[in-house]
């Protein structure tokens, strides 16, 4: 049965969450390429939140909008956790503090990557969205993190991204850990000038991300920036 990518993106776009979860389940039980349904969903998600940042759309739809979203993901995810346990890569496991920096509510795009990195192997520390730059640090301390992922769908929270890295450096800690960031607006180029450690534009490029920084063999403070380019 072939994927109707232009019902998912219909039904997330209408905010039509029953129809999006039905949608899910389809591709959960017969699509070839339930990654291929994922990045199709991911990209509709964020084209809406571009609109809503532009004024085009009001809050109330773009809340409807991330709540099909949410309910499509819900019944695939089930489906990339199964097909990462089967695939038998080898992947080191490493714990990744991830989330929304300050300033920021979006937590769909974020939630796709946590789902992706989850279902690969890694294991997730959420901390959900406006994440002050400090917590994020604070609790990849805790938990014994590898790499924090920093997540901005707005222009005006991406600064803090930028704080996470100047913390660390000022604190001499900044070969404690990789740092990823990514979101709509956020480019190769800002991921590089910040001095963050990589930047991917999808979930699927954000696991080939962190597995080639946990087999890197160096530090995050002296390894060279990955970003599009190189993937």
């Amino acid at each position: 049965m072939a994927t109707d990518y232009a019902a998912i993106r219909e039904a997330i776009v209408d905010g039509d969450a029953d129809t999006a979860a039905a949608l899910g389940r389809d591709v959960a039980e017969t699509a070839e390429n339930a990654l291929e349904a994922v990045d199709t969903a991911a990209t509709v998600i964020r084209e809406v939140g571009d609109r809503f940042g532009a004024g085009e759309i009001y809050l109330p739809e773009m809340v409807l909008a991330a709540e099909a979203m949410q309910a499509f993901m819900d019944e695939v995810t089930p489906r990339l956790e199964a097909e990462a346990q089967r695939s038998g890569e080898s992947r080191e496991t490493a714990k990744v503090v991830i989330g929304t920096v300050k300033g920021d509510i979006h937590s769909i795009g974020k939630n796709i990557v946590a789902t992706m990195l989850s279902a690969s192997g890694y294991e997730i520390i959420d901390l959900g969205v406006n994440v002050v730059p400090m917590d994020a640090i604070s609790e990849a301390d805790r938990t014994g993190a590898s790499i924090i992922g920093l997540s901005a769908l707005m222009t005006t929270s991406m600064p803090y991204q930028k704080e996470v890295v100047s913390l660390l450096t000022e604190l001499d800690r900044r070969n404690d850990y990789w740092v990823i960031v990514g979101g709509g607006p956020v480019t190769s180029d800002y991921a590089d000038e910040i001095g963050s450690n990589g930047w991917a534009p999808d979930a699927a490029a954000a696991v080939q991300l962190c597995d080639r920084m946990m087999s890197s063999g160096t530090g995050p403070a002296t390894a060279p920036f990955i970003g599009k380019e190189e993937e």
